[in-house]
Protein backbone atom coordinates (compact mmCIF):
# COMPACT_ATOMS: atom_id res chain seq x y z
CA UNK A 1 0.00 0.00 0.00
CA UNK A 2 2.86 2.30 -0.33
CA UNK A 3 2.32 5.15 -1.81
CA UNK A 4 -1.76 4.81 -0.97
CA UNK A 5 -3.08 7.86 0.51
CA UNK A 6 -4.61 7.66 4.15
CA UNK A 7 -8.03 8.60 2.68
CA UNK A 8 -7.41 5.26 0.36
CA UNK A 9 -6.24 3.38 3.14
CA UNK A 10 -9.30 4.01 5.55
CA UNK A 11 -11.40 3.14 2.27
CA UNK A 12 -9.68 -0.02 1.97
CA UNK A 13 -9.75 -1.12 5.96
CA UNK A 14 -13.20 0.20 6.49
CA UNK A 15 -14.23 -2.13 3.42
CA UNK A 16 -12.40 -5.35 4.83
CA UNK A 17 -13.91 -4.41 8.43
CA UNK A 18 -17.50 -3.79 7.19
CA UNK A 19 -17.39 -7.02 5.07
CA UNK A 20 -16.26 -9.44 7.83
CA UNK A 21 -18.18 -7.26 10.68
CA UNK A 22 -20.69 -5.27 9.54
CA UNK A 23 -21.06 -1.53 9.37
CA UNK A 24 -22.91 -1.36 12.69
CA UNK A 25 -20.56 -3.86 14.63
CA UNK A 26 -17.47 -1.61 13.62
CA UNK A 27 -16.20 1.68 15.12
CA UNK A 28 -14.69 4.67 14.00
CA UNK A 29 -11.81 3.96 16.34
CA UNK A 30 -11.65 0.71 14.74
CA UNK A 31 -11.18 1.89 11.05
CA UNK A 32 -8.96 4.14 12.34
CA UNK A 33 -6.46 2.20 14.47
CA UNK A 34 -6.15 -0.66 11.65
CA UNK A 35 -4.58 2.05 9.85
CA UNK A 36 -2.20 3.46 12.74
CA UNK A 37 -4.26 6.51 13.14
CA UNK A 38 -6.40 7.33 16.21
CA UNK A 39 -10.52 7.47 15.06
CA UNK A 40 -10.94 11.09 15.41
CA UNK A 41 -8.70 11.44 12.32
CA UNK A 42 -11.07 10.16 10.34
CA UNK A 43 -13.04 13.41 10.33
CA UNK A 44 -10.54 14.85 8.25
CA UNK A 45 -11.67 13.09 5.78
CA UNK A 46 -15.01 11.59 6.10
CA UNK A 47 -18.05 13.35 7.78
CA UNK A 48 -18.65 10.20 9.98
CA UNK A 49 -18.66 6.54 9.01
CA UNK A 50 -21.64 6.97 7.57
CA UNK A 51 -20.28 9.11 5.44
CA UNK A 52 -17.41 6.80 5.06
CA UNK A 53 -19.34 3.66 4.01
CA UNK A 54 -21.41 5.70 1.34
CA UNK A 55 -17.83 6.53 -0.03
CA UNK A 56 -16.93 2.75 -0.03
CA UNK A 57 -20.26 2.31 -2.17
CA UNK A 58 -19.38 4.75 -4.66
CA UNK A 59 -15.92 4.18 -5.13
CA UNK A 60 -16.17 0.40 -5.41
CA UNK A 61 -19.09 0.53 -7.63
CA UNK A 62 -17.56 3.18 -10.06
CA UNK A 63 -14.82 0.81 -10.43
CA UNK A 64 -16.89 -2.23 -11.05
CA UNK A 65 -19.04 -0.69 -13.00
CA UNK A 66 -16.06 -0.10 -15.37
CA UNK A 67 -14.61 -3.16 -14.90
CA UNK A 68 -18.00 -4.62 -15.76
CA UNK A 69 -18.25 -2.80 -19.00
CA UNK A 70 -21.63 -1.26 -17.80
CA UNK A 71 -20.51 2.05 -18.61
CA UNK A 72 -20.73 1.50 -22.12
CA UNK A 73 -23.53 -0.30 -24.08
CA UNK A 74 -22.46 -3.74 -24.02
CA UNK A 75 -25.19 -4.93 -26.91
CA UNK A 76 -23.15 -3.21 -29.23
CA UNK A 77 -20.50 -5.61 -28.39
CA UNK A 78 -22.07 -8.73 -28.05
CA UNK A 79 -23.41 -10.21 -31.88
CA UNK A 80 -23.35 -14.26 -31.68
CA UNK A 81 -23.00 -16.68 -29.09
CA UNK A 82 -19.51 -16.79 -29.07
CA UNK A 83 -19.22 -12.91 -27.90
CA UNK A 84 -22.00 -13.41 -25.77
CA UNK A 85 -20.34 -16.91 -24.00
CA UNK A 86 -16.46 -14.84 -23.63
CA UNK A 87 -17.70 -11.30 -22.33
CA UNK A 88 -20.17 -13.78 -19.55
CA UNK A 89 -17.23 -16.05 -18.55
CA UNK A 90 -15.13 -12.73 -18.20
CA UNK A 91 -18.18 -11.07 -15.89
CA UNK A 92 -18.42 -14.35 -14.18
CA UNK A 93 -14.69 -14.65 -12.86
CA UNK A 94 -13.90 -11.17 -12.25
CA UNK A 95 -16.94 -11.45 -9.76
CA UNK A 96 -15.41 -14.27 -8.22
CA UNK A 97 -12.28 -13.42 -7.92
CA UNK A 98 -11.83 -9.56 -7.24
CA UNK A 99 -11.28 -9.10 -3.93
CA UNK A 100 -13.20 -5.40 -3.80
CA UNK A 101 -16.01 -7.31 -5.25
CA UNK A 102 -16.28 -9.79 -3.35
CA UNK A 103 -16.14 -7.60 0.02
CA UNK A 104 -18.54 -5.11 -0.95
CA UNK A 105 -21.25 -8.09 -2.04
CA UNK A 106 -20.43 -9.54 1.61
CA UNK A 107 -21.08 -5.99 3.13
CA UNK A 108 -24.39 -5.37 0.99
CA UNK A 109 -25.54 -8.83 2.46
CA UNK A 110 -24.54 -8.10 5.98
CA UNK A 111 -26.35 -4.66 5.62
CA UNK A 112 -29.32 -5.05 3.22
CA UNK A 113 -31.66 -5.63 5.98
CA UNK A 114 -29.78 -2.42 8.33
CA UNK A 115 -29.48 -0.04 5.87
CA UNK A 116 -31.92 0.86 3.56
CA UNK A 117 -29.70 2.71 1.07
CA UNK A 118 -27.75 -0.84 1.34
CA UNK A 119 -29.97 -2.74 0.10
CA UNK A 120 -31.22 -0.51 -2.99
CA UNK A 121 -27.69 -1.03 -3.93
CA UNK A 122 -27.67 -4.64 -3.50
CA UNK A 123 -30.56 -5.01 -5.36
CA UNK A 124 -29.07 -2.70 -8.56
CA UNK A 125 -26.00 -4.42 -8.14
CA UNK A 126 -27.14 -8.40 -7.89
CA UNK A 127 -30.46 -8.07 -10.17
CA UNK A 128 -31.19 -4.38 -11.58
CA UNK A 129 -28.16 -3.67 -13.62
CA UNK A 130 -27.08 -7.19 -14.53
CA UNK A 131 -30.72 -7.64 -15.61
CA UNK A 132 -30.45 -4.57 -17.51
CA UNK A 133 -27.58 -5.46 -19.31
CA UNK A 134 -28.87 -9.28 -20.86
CA UNK A 135 -32.01 -7.34 -21.33
CA UNK A 136 -30.39 -5.42 -23.69
CA UNK A 137 -27.94 -8.16 -25.37
CA UNK A 138 -31.09 -10.64 -26.25
CA UNK A 139 -33.38 -7.95 -27.59
CA UNK A 140 -29.90 -7.21 -30.37
CA UNK A 141 -29.60 -11.06 -30.62
CA UNK A 142 -33.37 -11.44 -31.48
CA UNK A 143 -33.40 -8.85 -33.62
CA UNK A 144 -30.49 -9.97 -35.48
CA UNK A 145 -31.92 -13.17 -35.83
CA UNK A 146 -29.10 -14.77 -33.69
CA UNK A 147 -31.94 -16.07 -30.65
CA UNK A 148 -35.18 -18.00 -32.24
CA UNK A 149 -37.37 -15.75 -30.04
CA UNK A 150 -38.73 -14.97 -26.71
CA UNK A 151 -38.98 -12.25 -24.03
CA UNK A 152 -35.33 -10.64 -23.47
CA UNK A 153 -36.19 -10.45 -19.85
CA UNK A 154 -37.55 -14.37 -19.35
CA UNK A 155 -34.15 -15.06 -21.62
CA UNK A 156 -32.45 -12.59 -19.34
CA UNK A 157 -33.65 -14.23 -16.20
CA UNK A 158 -33.32 -17.84 -16.99
CA UNK A 159 -30.00 -16.48 -18.02
CA UNK A 160 -28.56 -14.60 -15.11
CA UNK A 161 -30.71 -16.09 -12.13
CA UNK A 162 -28.60 -19.69 -11.72
CA UNK A 163 -24.80 -17.86 -12.36
CA UNK A 164 -26.01 -15.27 -9.70
CA UNK A 165 -26.60 -18.59 -7.28
CA UNK A 166 -23.42 -20.16 -7.72
CA UNK A 167 -21.35 -16.73 -6.84
CA UNK A 168 -23.81 -16.89 -3.66
CA UNK A 169 -21.67 -20.29 -3.64
CA UNK A 170 -18.67 -19.15 -3.75
CA UNK A 171 -18.67 -16.26 -1.32
CA UNK A 172 -19.65 -19.01 1.50
CA UNK A 173 -17.26 -21.72 -0.11
CA UNK A 174 -14.41 -20.09 -2.06
CA UNK A 175 -12.46 -23.33 -2.42
CA UNK A 176 -15.19 -24.54 -4.60
CA UNK A 177 -14.11 -21.55 -7.11
CA UNK A 178 -12.81 -24.48 -10.16
CA UNK A 179 -16.40 -26.23 -9.94
CA UNK A 180 -18.13 -22.99 -9.54
CA UNK A 181 -16.75 -21.72 -12.74
CA UNK A 182 -17.08 -24.95 -15.01
CA UNK A 183 -20.94 -25.62 -13.62
CA UNK A 184 -21.49 -21.76 -15.09
CA UNK A 185 -19.64 -22.57 -18.40
CA UNK A 186 -22.23 -25.60 -18.63
CA UNK A 187 -24.75 -23.81 -17.39
CA UNK A 188 -24.14 -21.03 -20.73
CA UNK A 189 -23.41 -23.15 -23.05
CA UNK A 190 -26.09 -25.20 -22.11
CA UNK A 191 -28.44 -21.85 -22.80
CA UNK A 192 -26.63 -21.18 -25.73
CA UNK A 193 -27.77 -24.46 -27.17
CA UNK A 194 -31.49 -24.33 -26.48
CA UNK A 195 -31.77 -20.92 -27.32
CA UNK A 196 -29.62 -19.76 -30.26
CA UNK A 197 -30.68 -20.22 -34.02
Amino acid sequence: MAGTSTKEKLLEAALDLFSKKGYSATSVDEIAESIGIKGPNIYKYFKGKEALLYAITDYSVNKYKEKMSMNIDISKLVHNKEELREFSLNQIKYTLTNNDVIRLRKMYTIEQFRDERMGSMMTKQQYTAIMDIYIKIFTELIASGQIKGGEPEILALEYVAPTSLLIQLNDREPERIDDIIEMATKHIDFFIEKHFA
